[in-house]
């Protein structure tokens, strides 16, 4: 369910688990929790290694994610200087974004807004969510599946990505052209 959005998934898990709750019930009850926990949330290990080697070598990044901004602030706020070096940050309510993951909607938004007169096949996107790959994919934009192995894959996500990682440890800019590590 990473990588679609709140409605959406909430009601496949309330309809997988035959909860008997409304979506608004359901949300209201994970909101005060997420609120909570999500505060905690710790980077992917290498996360912070290349926003920050992308930034000193003067390559435009965005961020597009299926959270809402709300979400997204809880859980970046111990992170902002990292955060803060992204050119562009678009998450799942914004309004610009009509269809989410895994329409291509939001990563056209956030190239969009980075403006350099890029177009997807300048883009590489990083995911680690199977919707997430697809909507790369359906963008045209090249993408590195960053697959966490707690989660279960549950479709063929692997050929529709450029690359298959489990750790952005693993990754290679040279590959892409990009600056090497120093």
């Amino acid at each position: 369910m990473m990588g679609r959005d709140v409605r959406t998934a909430t009601e496949i898990l309330l309809a997988d688990l035959d909860l008997p709750l409304t979506f608004d019930e359901y949300d209201n009850q994970a909101t005060e929790l997420k609120q909570i926990y999500f505060g905690m949330a710790m980077m992917m290990p290498g996360a912070e290694r290349l926003i920050r080697h992308l930034n000193v070598h003067s390559i435009p990044i965005a961020l597009a994610t299926s959270s809402s901004k709300q979400m997204f602030e809880i859980k970046t706020a111990a992170h902002k200087d990292i955060f803060g070096l992204f050119g562009s940050i678009t998450c799942g309510d914004d309004p610009e974004v009509e269809n989410s993951k895994p329409a291509p909607d939001i990563f056209l938004t956030a190239m969009r807004r980075l403006g350099n007169g890029l177009e997807p096949e300048d883009c590489l996107v990083f995911e680690d969510a199977e919707n997430g790959v697809e909507a790369a994919r359906s963008a045209r934009m090249s993408s590195v599946w960053v697959q966490d192995l707690r989660f279960a894959g549950d479709g063929p996500v692997e050929s529709m990505a450029t690359e298959h990682i489990t750790s952005l440890l693993e990754f290679d800019p040279v590959k892409y052209g990009l600056p090497a590590y120093d």
